[in-house]
């Protein structure tokens, strides 16, 4: 899998109006076959369409730091979708046909659970994306304003037409998320399918002008502030996304600094846990209150998976006879919902689309406990 960031983000965290015809949107899309090829690399594609401007460097401070971090991730975006779709990487998807790589060293704490398709909108134009039905598969389409905001989340089938007054900025990521079982190649397949049928219509695609230079060690520096104000605060992962207008200052750029493009709390939270135990552990969950999906991912000291058993989900991680699963961090890897530990250990459980009980303390968490 290509790295989705420069290698300069490799420190960094790991993501949707009106409506259209859907004959038109379908009919009229650009280049609708060509320019949706999933990760194709090109003899000679066209210099992405990314215009820096000519100014000097910006200096980099806390009112400026989400445009400034997010603004050098919509340019890297433009980028890798040009490389990999032959296009000049504006207006056009990128669907990613495979799990991230867990050798790559890109960015931290990824997902495992979900191919991804991604679009970045000059929207000098309005622009109208389309969401297949699903029968029940988890897919999702998570706007990004310029400033790191999320104005909308998209989840059900449909035309949507973004514009610069509803996205709250002339620039626009769209991050597709489809839900898959890694291990199955026929669901691979199926939601592979699922993103080829994502559509974009737009009667001129544009290209992207940001609006300042950065200088990136002060990006890092900056991220690295808000990363200890994170700390600080006891911020939890619902905290930090969302609509302007819905969060604090500084919850608005722990969101950029601890993991940018994570989906807002009604369509996603992230628990994080860090065991005291560093040997084997289990942990029971029952009854998870979600409408999407539930995961585990766990991750060296340093955000990175190791080894094979990394990962374990929903779609296939195996009940007991009361419907209780039984997660083995290390210990015997016979054992079911067996997941490797090593020194620095801790994980994420991630769920999708979270209930009503989970906000209102009915349902808690599950406690870690060490097996000694």
């Amino acid at each position: 899998m290509t790295n989705l960031f420069l290698s300069v983000f490799k420190f960094h965290p790991a993501l949707f109006g009106g409506f259209f015809a859907s004959s038109l949107l379908f009919g009229m899309s650009i280049d609708s076959t060509a320019l949706k090829a999933a990760e194709t690399e090109c003899a000679q594609s066209p210099p992405a369409a990314i215009h820096w401007p000519t100014k000097a460097v910006t200096r980099v401070n806390e009112d400026n730091y989400a445009l400034a971090e997010t603004q050098v991730i919509f340019a890297d975006y433009v980028k890798k979708i040009a490389k990999n779709t032959c296009s000049d990487g504006v207006g056009v998807f990128w669907h990613m046909k495979g799990a991230m790589d867990p050798n790559d060293r890109t960015i931290l704490r990824p997902n495992f659970d979900t191919l991804y398709s991604a679009l970045v909108l000059d929207l000098s134009r309005p622009a109208t994306i389309s969401m297949p039905g699903t029968k029940g598969r988890y897919q999702s389409a998570l706007v990004v304003s310029e400033e790191h905001y999320m104005p909308m989340t998209i989840t059900s089938p449909g035309a949507f037409t973004l514009t610069k007054e509803n996205v709250g900025t002339p620039y626009a990521l769209v991050i597709f998320r489809t839900g898959v079982n890694m291990r199955d190649p026929a669901d691979m397949a199926k939601a592979s399918a699922l993103q080829d049928q994502l559509g974009v219509y737009q009667t001129k695609r544009g290209s992207y002008n940001p609006t300042n230079n950065w200088d990136m060690d002060q990006i890092l520096a900056m991220r690295k502030k808000v990363q200890e104000v994170f700390d600080r605060e006891g911020f939890k992962s619902e905290d930090i996304f969302g609509k302007k207008g819905e969060l604090t200052a500084d919850q608005h750029r722990a969101g950029v600094a601890i993991g940018w493009g994570g989906l807002p709390k009604e369509q996603a939270v992230y628990p994080f846990y860090t065991p005291t135990f560093e040997g084997p552990n289990v942990l029971t969950l029952k009854d998870v209150p979600v409408d999407g999906f539930w995961s585990i991912t766990v991750y060296d000291k340093d955000g990175f998976v190791q080894g094979d058993a990394y990962n374990i989900n929903s779609a296939f991680a195996k009940a007991n006879a009361d419907g209780a699963y039984v997660i083995h961090f290390g210990g015997e890897p016979s054992q079911s919902n067996y997941l490797g530990i090593y020194p620095g250990w801790n994980f994420v459980l991630r769920m999708y689309q979270p209930q009503k009980a989970y906000f209102d303390g009915s349902w808690q968490l599950p406690e870690l406990l060490p097996v000694r």
